[in-house]
C-alpha cells in the first residue's frame, strides 16, 4: 500500500505600487522611497520572504516543480531527486535554504517507506515498524543529527488533516471489498538540540505519515498474519542557533510551498500510467510534498492554475472563465471558492490579491498583514497593524484579502 496524498501549498505573494514617501503624510503606508531593504532594520516580528523555485531536473519533468518563499538573502540548493525504493513516492525533495552566516537552515528531506510482518513473505520495502510520526521522527533525528538530544514531541493534526481523510477513504474501500485492513495517518513535530562548533543549536523535524496494517486468518493457528506498510507523505525541518530559533519563520516557509500546475499535470499523468492512483476517481489525492500540505487532486489542478494565472481585480470573481453570468458560470465560481477556502483551511493560509502581478497568492494566515515590496520580489508579513514600510525606506503595497 502507498500513500496518495499531496502537498500543495499554493502561494505566490502580495504586491505593490507607489511613489516616494510624503513628509506631510507619514501615515500613507504604501508610499516610500525605493531604496535597498535591510531586514535588520525592520521591527521585531516582521518577516521578509523572497520567492524562489525548487527545480525538477527530469525526475518527473524537467522544469520548475515547486515555488517556495525563503528569507531574503538566504541561499538555496537541491531539488527533486529520484525515489529511493518502490515503497517511497515516485520522487523525493532534497532541498535546503541557508542564512548568509551559515548558522540557520530550513529544509525538505526525501520521503521514504517501510514494512514489517509476522509472516514468511519477503518484504519489498526496508524493514521498520514505525506506526506513528513520533516513532519515525525519533529515529530520523538520530540518523540526521547523531548525538542530538530530543526535547519535545508535539502532535500536529493540522499536518495530517488531508492524509487522515484519505486514510478513512482507503479503509472504507478496503472493507467494502472484504479486505481486513486498518489505515490511519498522523502528523507531528519533534524538537531537539545539539552542539555545533561550540554553539548550542536547536532543530525541528515535522512529518506527515500514513500507515496500513492488513490482517489475514492464520491457517496454522495462532495470531493473525499481519503486514504493516508505512510511508512518510511530507517532510520539513529547520535548524538554528538555540537562542534565536524562529518558529514563525520556519512555519511561514513550510506553508509557502506550492506546486507548478504544469508540473503537477506531469505528476498525475505519470501516476496514472503507473497505475498508482484510480483514474476513475478525480477527487483522490495523488502525493504529498511537504508536511501539512493540502491534498492535490486532478479536480483542483484548475483551482491552482487560477491561483497562479492572471485574475480579475480584487472583489471580482477570481476564477478565469468565459460564458457570461449564466447559472453554470455562477456555480463554477462558487465551487472554486469553496475549493480555495478548503485549501486555505488545510494549509493555514490566507488568499490575497496581488495588484502588481495581477494574481491571487496565498500567505501564512497567522500574520494579519501582508505587503508586497515594489522593487523586489519580496514580501513582508507582520501582525503590527501600524506597520508603515515608508518609515524603513521601503516601497510596498498592503495586500487585500480575496473574499
Amino acid at each position: 500500500m502507498r500513500r496518495f496524498a499531496v502537498a500543495l501549498m499554493a502561494l505566490g505573494m502580495a504586491t505593490a505600487c507607489s511613489g516616494p514617501a510624503d513628509a506631510k503624510a507619514p501615515d500613507e503606508k504604501a508610499r516610500t522611497a525605493a531604496t535597498p531593504m535591510n531586514m535588520a532594520d525592520l521591527p521585531a516580528g516582521a518577516l521578509v520572504l523572497s520567492r524562489t523555485q525548487i527545480e525538477d531536473p527530469g525526475v518527473i519533468a524537467q522544469m520548475n516543480a515547486l515555488n517556495i518563499l525563503v528569507p531574503k538573502d538566504w541561499t538555496t540548493q537541491g531539488g527533486l531527486v529520484p525515489s529511493r525504493d518502490q515503497c517511497s513516492e515516485i520522487f523525493g525533495v532534497d532541498w535546503s535554504a541557508r542564512s548568509p552566516d551559515g548558522k540557520s537552515t530550513v529544509f525538505i528531506f526525501p520521503t521514504e517507506g517501510w514494512q514489517a510482518t509476522n509472516t514468511m513473505i519477503q518484504l519489498m520495502c526496508p524493514r521498520a515498524e514505525f506506526q506513528s510520526a513520533q516513532q519515525y521522527l525519533s529515529a530520523r533525528v538520530g540518523q540526521m543529527f547523531p548525538g542530538a538530544r530530543i526535547e519535545n514531541y508535539r502532535a500536529r493534526d493540522d499536518l495530517a488533516r488531508a492524509a487522515a481523510d484519505f486514510a478513512g477513504d482507503i479503509e472504507r474501500m478496503s472493507q467494502q471489498n472484504g479486505i481486513d485492513m486498518q489505515v490511519w495517518a498522523d502528523g507531528g513535530e519533534l524538537t531537539f538540540t545539539f552542539n555545533r562548533d561550540g554553539v548550542k543549536m536547536k532543530g525541528m523535524l515535522a512529518v506527515t505519515g500514513m500507515y496500513f496494517v492488513s490482517s489475514a486468518y492464520n491457517p496454522m493457528g495462532g495470531p493473525l498474519m499481519q503486514t504493516l506498510t508505512g510511508n512518510t507523505l511530507g517532510t520539513f525541518g529547520a535548524v538554528m542557533p538555540a537562542d534565536s530559533f524562529n518558529t514563525e519563520l520556519s512555519e511561514a516557509v513550510r506553508r509557502s510551498v506550492t506546486p507548478e500546475p504544469e508540473w503537477l499535470k506531469h505528476l498525475f499523468g505519470l501516476k496514472n500510467e503507473l497505475g498508482k492512483i484510480a483514474v476513475d476517481n478525480s477527487t483522490k489525492r495523488a502525493a504529498m510534498i511537504v508536511a501539512g500540505g493540502a491534498a492535490a487532486t486532478r479536480q483542483n489542478i484548475a483551482a491552482f492554475e487560477n491561483m497562479t494565472a492572471a485574475t480579475r481585480a480584487n472583489g471580482m470573481p477570481d476564477p478565469v472563465r468565459t460564458g457570461g453570468n449564466d447559472r453554470r458560470y455562477a456555480t463554477d465560481e462558487t465551487d472554486d471558492r469553496i475549493q480555495r477556502e478548503s485549501i486555505e483551511g488545510i494549509r493555514g493560509v490566507e488568499t490575497y490579491h496581488d495588484p502588481v502581478g495581477e494574481v491571487n497568492v496565498q500567505l501564512d494566515a497567522t500574520y494579519d498583514n501582508a505587503w508586497r515590496v515594489t522593487n523586489q520580489d519580496a514580501y513582508i508579513l507582520t501582525n503590527d497593524p501600524n506597520f508603515n514600510p515608508g518609515q524603513y525606506n521601503i516601497e510596498a503595497t498592503q495586500l487585500q484579502v480575496v473574499k
